[in-house]
C-alpha cells in the first residue's frame, strides 16, 4: 500500500528508441520551418532562426542521451558533432554564423534524416504509406 506509483523500468534500447525519434522529429521540424525561407528571408527573421537553433538544441540534447552501443551500430551518424551542437549553439549565440547554420540545415539536416529513417524502427515503414 506503501507504493502508488508502479513503473517499469526503460530499458536502455527503449531510451535510446526514444531519444532517435526525438532527433528525427525535431529534424523534420527544421526542414518543414526551412520549406520556403531563402537565405535572404533566414538571415531576416530572428524567429525562425530561435526556433532553428530550438530543434537543433533538441538534436544535440538527445544524441548525447543515445548509448555508446547504439551509437557505435550507427556508426554514420556523426554524433559527437551532433552531442557538442549544444555547446557550440550557446557559446556562440548571439554571433552564430548565419551562412554556417543555412548550410547545416540544407547539408547536415536531410542526410541525417535520411539516415535515421533507415535506422529507426518503424520510420521507413511511415514513409511508404
Amino acid at each position: 500500500m506503501d507504493q502508488y506509483w508502479s513503473f517499469a523500468p526503460v530499458t536502455v534500447m527503449q531510451q535510446d528508441n526514444q531519444a532517435l525519434v526525438d532527433i528525427l522529429q525535431a529534424a523534420e521540424r527544421i526542414q518543414a520551418y526551412m520549406v520556403d525561407a531563402t537565405l535572404t528571408d533566414f538571415y531576416a527573421d530572428i524567429k525562425l532562426q530561435n526556433k532553428v537553433m530550438r530543434r537543433l538544441l533538441t538534436i544535440s540534447k538527445a544524441a548525447q542521451q543515445v548509448s555508446a552501443l547504439t551509437r557505435e551500430e550507427m556508426s554514420a551518424i556523426a554524433w559527437d558533432k551532433l552531442s557538442s551542437t549544444k555547446e557550440r549553439i550557446l557559446q556562440e549565440n548571439p554571433s552564430i554564423d548565419i551562412d554556417q547554420l543555412w548550410a547545416t540545415i540544407h547539408t547536415e539536416i536531410p542526410a541525417l534524416i535520411q539516415a535515421l529513417k533507415q535506422l529507426v524502427p518503424g520510420k521507413e515503414q511511415d514513409d511508404a504509406i
